[in-house]
């Protein structure tokens, strides 16, 4: 048997849990059938011996591809998979049924695929997420519903959502409503730099009553406020940013919310408007 390289997605939440190893070996009883040779390469890789040893201990697979993996020979990794041999001829085995759950992801301005993304709703390890960041991670042209079914899947423990930069449009947003609105837990979201009109926005926030634990609130302001130009007309962006305040002020009371244009194309600065206007350089 060979070990299949996992999508990009997976190879980082890997990663992610190799480096904390004392958390991986007081998880690893059992792994995910899928899972297991992905996470014995990376270990490999890293040459994380204890990791190492207590996998071929609980090795399910008639083949252990450790030549493949061999690209330049270390006499620590292969004394760990001998001692890990070593402990499976003498012990009894045991039924396997793990979960290695990761509490946070981030990937930040990655050029995803869609591949990439579909991983996100059938990796195990990501199911009991409490921080996910993809901020300046491209959806735009992408099919957003791997990320919903991942949503539907991490509504009671997901805490905080960073979307900012994915230059999202109405429909994919009108995609992951169903399952976001369900995210009880959350504490942070944003969606700066994302692109909605108002009514999408406004029935996101009409919608979050659940939201009760919600700190910290960042929207993108609507496409409406920008003029044939591109250009923020400064009193669209203030009149339709406090109607999408006083909307989400008749659902719950937030305690920091606020809508943020894009970049200035001259100044660089963005208007955001929260308990105040506060306008880019050019306008000031």
């Amino acid at each position: 048997m060979s070990v299949q390289t996992p999508s990009t997605l997976q190879k980082l939440a890997l990663q992610a849990l190799l480096r904390d190893e004392a958390l991986a070996m007081s998880s690893l009883v059992e792994v995910p059938f899928l899972l297991f040779p992905a996470l014995f390469k990376e270990a490999f890789a890293g040459r994380v011996k204890k990791l190492i040893k207590a996998m071929v201990a609980t090795w399910t697979f008639p083949c252990l591809p450790v030549g493949a993996l061999m690209k330049s020979p270390n006499l620590e990794t292969l004394q760990a998979v001998l001692d890990g041999i070593d402990m499976r001829l003498t012990r009894e085995s045991h039924p396997r049924c793990l979960m290695i759950p990761l509490e946070s992801l981030s990937i930040t301005h990655y050029q995803i695929s869609q591949s990439d993304l579909d991983s996100f709703s059938c990796c195990q390890s990501l199911f009991q997420l409490k921080h996910l960041e993809m901020k300046g991670v491209v959806l735009q042209v992408l099919d957003v519903r791997p990320l919903r079914g991942f949503l539907e899947k991490v509504v009671k423990t997901l805490e905080t959502l960073n979307l900012q930069g994915c230059r999202m449009k109405d429909s994919q947003l009108n995609v992951l409503l169903p399952s976001l609105i369900q995210c009880s837990q959350l504490t942070k979201i944003n969606f700066y730099s994302n692109d909605f009109f108002m009514p999408i926005l406004k029935n996101l926030l009409q919608h979050t009553a659940i939201w009760s634990k919600m700190n910290v609130e960042q929207y993108p302001a609507p496409l409406e406020c920008y003029d044939e130009c591109a250009q923020v007309s400064v009193e669209r962006f203030a009149q339709l940013c406090q109607d999408l305040m006083d909307t989400l002020r008749a659902i719950r009371q937030p305690k920091s919310l606020s809508f943020a244009t894009r970049e200035c194309h001259k100044c660089g600065e963005c208007c955001v408007y929260g308990k105040r206007a506060r306008l880019c350089f050019c306008w000031r």
